[in-house]
């Protein structure tokens, strides 16, 4: 026990420091519950009242921060949504099977409201209560002649004060497949949601039912429970396969209660999170009490999430929620587990803490500090309404502030949606920024077709996509504008847009845009730079001289660098700068490099003093011992250079700057020398020399 309380007590640790980082991916879903019209309708409103009531509550919930509703269409063998199989709810007209006049679908409806307002519609079905108040089987205007009760008493069972359809009757599965199987094809719900209700507890006399159907269970008390598991496993398989098979995008989850079985070691043996959860044995386990094996359902993939009602407190004896949540974050078996919360229970006893920390907000921080938890549910519409303990005004503030997308679900088939084209953004009078997109183009497949769009808005570039501050807004549907009325005077931001398909599975992002449309304003200045090894390198910064922009410099660029002897005397360089927008401008920069080499001069000098009447630069054979000493110098003073001679016939004692030239045979000669200063450069220069032969014999 110590250990278990030592991980719950660090679970909350982990939980506070993450209590403002909203994810960017959480189901923040509501039930909107149909049944006694507890959440709505009023069946003595009108059609048109009926549909401003409903409207009013999904923008409540759009304004609250909730991405998906849970709408109840089904509670007791009924139907909110025009059926050929089952008769109009009584809660919708007063008379159960009168439709309402003028006729209208609530369904329907619903669907497309919630699309408007960038919510998911899941249809929530109770799969086998039939008569939720026995005393009023026969009232006529509760129960119709076609309702199932009136139809096939045979295949109910009655549990206290509860009517429900036997789980135990293949017809009955039959049947309720039916019921699930007309609402997934004939709408386009996002999701298809089962409650708690299976086997209720007390008196099950399904006795025929086994006896007619046992499936080799054997008949014991162990074999009987594990034979009413069998029954709803049967049910779930079946519906789970089908909706697959029809629409596999159609989420399918259940929101069994929130304990699966409890640990029989609790309260003073040793923890196994493989027997249960740590709560009291004396808690409602779904597995026993509603032969409910939601354990298997997950670990078969029959399910895409679970939403187990967490109806307790932090800190409860018995059921705490810090204990339930972890046991549950270990059993997720690869699908989604999202949260069931206690609105209802707020500010009675345990629940009292006022908000901003009041249990709704904890539970939630506590969610999002846990592993494998997607998100949460909140029980119900009507409490989210009345706002108590400012709960609400908590999630507008806080909590929910930051938008989030649905959990994906990679076991479905996922896709890649195309990438939103041509981005741009327009900056607004009153400092908002209207952003304008281009649809791509469409694709008949569903995983790729692009139902809605994520907004990102950042200071930095490239935005982050995971991170969720970066995450600006959601477009309700597949509209291609969005604005921005969040921008301070003098802010400036990128954004991007990125492609959602109906499984919130994600495309990279356009290309950025920005509220910014100011160019920079580039200034330059002059500068003088001297030659090194032959070559001088500069920066965009030496030549800047103080370029600015309103929102800054993202970088510098010069057009050219580096530098060698060529580029000796004026150059002209383009300075670049970009902003942070990527919005550029460019202006010229001079810049003046010394070191350039210039040709040597090359003196000849004579080492015979016999006068023979050529020029200078000619050598007389026969006529005495006659050589010329080539001296190369500087034709710049001060260059300092090192000189080379190119070795060639006739060439000898080359000695740095000075060759002699002691030819064998007559001709004319041509040779070469090369001075290297001190900043590395060269230049070449060529003198001619000539010898004339005055040999006898010759």
């Amino acid at each position: 026990m110590k250990k278990l309380l030592i991980v719950a007590a660090a679970l909350c640790a982990l939980a506070a420091s993450h209590a403002q980082t909203a994810p960017k991916r959480e189901m923040r879903g509501v039930w909107i519950s149909t049944h006694l019209s507890l959440d709505w309708p009023n069946r003595t409103q009108t059609p048109a009242q009926q549909r401003a009531a409903l409207m009013t509550l999904l923008d409540h919930n759009k304004a609250t921060g909730v991405n998906s509703v849970f709408f109840q269409v089904r509670s007791q063998g009924d139907a909110m949504y025009q059926s050929s199989v089952e008769p109009w709810s009584y809660y919708l007209t007063g008379t159960q099977g009168r439709a309402p006049d003028p006729l209208w679908d609530p369904l329907q409806f619903a669907i497309d409201e919630s699309r408007k307002r960038g919510l998911e519609a899941h249809a929530w079905i109770n799969p086998y209560r039939a008569v939720s108040d026995a005393s009023a089987a026969n009232d006529p205007l509760k129960y119709a002649a076609n309702h199932v009760s009136k139809l096939h008493p045979e295949w109910l069972l009655t549990i206290g004060n509860v009517k429900i359809l036997n789980p135990g009757l293949p017809e009955v599965r039959d049947y309720v497949h039916s019921v699930v199987m007309d609402v997934v094809q004939r709408y386009d719900i996002d999701g298809l949601h089962f409650d708690d209700y299976f086997y209720q507890s007390g008196v099950i006399a399904d006795d025929a039912a086994y006896a007619a159907d046992p499936r080799g269970f054997p008949a014991t008390t162990a074999g009987r429970a594990d034979w009413r598991r069998d029954n709803v496993a049967l049910l779930i398989e079946r519906i789970g396969t089908s909706i697959r098979a029809a629409k596999p995008w159609v989420k399918f989850g259940i929101s069994p209660s929130g304990i699966y079985r409890s640990d029989p070691n609790y309260p003073s043996g040793t923890p196994d999170p493989s027997l249960g959860s740590w709560t009291s044995t004396g808690a409602f386990q779904h597995y026993s009490s509603s032969f409910a094996d939601t354990r298997l359902w997950l670990q078969s993939g029959w399910i895409d999430y679970l939403a187990p009602q967490v109806y307790w407190f932090i800190g409860q004896t018995g059921s705490d929620y810090q204990l339930l949540l972890p046991w549950w974050s270990q059993n997720t078996q690869g699908r989604h587990i999202y949260i069931g919360l206690a609105d209802y229970k707020l500010n009675t006893s345990g629940w009292t803490a006022p908000s901003p920390d009041n249990q709704i907000a904890r539970q939630i921080k506590l969610n999002r500090g846990t592993p494998n938890i997607g998100g949460q549910i909140h029980f119900r519409q009507a409490f989210l309404v009345s706002n108590l303990l400012g709960y609400r005004t908590e999630l507008m503030n806080n909590s929910y502030k930051k938008p989030a997308l649905l959990p994906t679900m990679p076991w479905k088939r996922s896709g890649v949606p195309s990438i939103p084209l041509s981005l741009s953004a327009t900056r607004n009078a009153n400092d908002s920024v209207s952003l304008a997109w281009s649809r791509p183009i469409d694709v008949a497949d569903e995983f790729e077709k692009v139902r809605r769009y994520a907004v990102y808005r950042s200071e930095h570039a490239p935005i982050d996509l995971e991170d969720p501050a970066n995450l600006l807004g959601l477009t309700n549907a597949d509209e291609t504008v969005f604005t921005d009325a969040s921008v301070a005077a003098g802010a400036y931001y990128h954004y991007v847009v990125t492609g959602l398909n109906r499984l919130h599975d994600e495309s990279p992002a356009s290309a950025a845009a920005s509220n910014d449309t100011t160019p920079p304003e580039v200034r330059t200045q002059a500068i003088t730079r001297t030659l090194a090894g032959g070559e001088v390198e500069i920066s965009a910064i030496d030549v800047d001289a103080g370029s600015t922009d309103n929102w800054g410099i993202a970088s510098l660029s010069l057009s050219k660098h580096v530098f060698s002897c060529a580029d000796a005397g004026v150059n002209q360089v383009l300075l670049r700068a970009t902003d942070k927008a990527g919005l550029a401008s460019a202006a010229t920069a001079q810049v003046t490099v010394l070191g350039g080499a210039s040709p040597p001069a090359v003196a000849i000098s004579h080492s015979s003093q016999v006068v023979t009447g050529f020029p200078a630069n000619t050598v007389t054979l026969g006529v005495g011992t006659q050589t010329l000493t080539l001296t190369a110098t500087d034709s710049v003073p001060g260059a300092a250079s090192s000189f080379a001679w190119t070795p060639a016939p006739g060439l000898t004692g080359i000695n740095g700057a000075t060759a002699q030239f002691a030819p064998t045979a007559p001709g004319s000669y041509t040779y070469q020398v090369r001075a290297t200063n001190s900043q590395g450069c060269s230049a070449d220069a060529t003198v001619t020399v000539v010898a004339v032969d005055k040999r006898r014999g010759r």
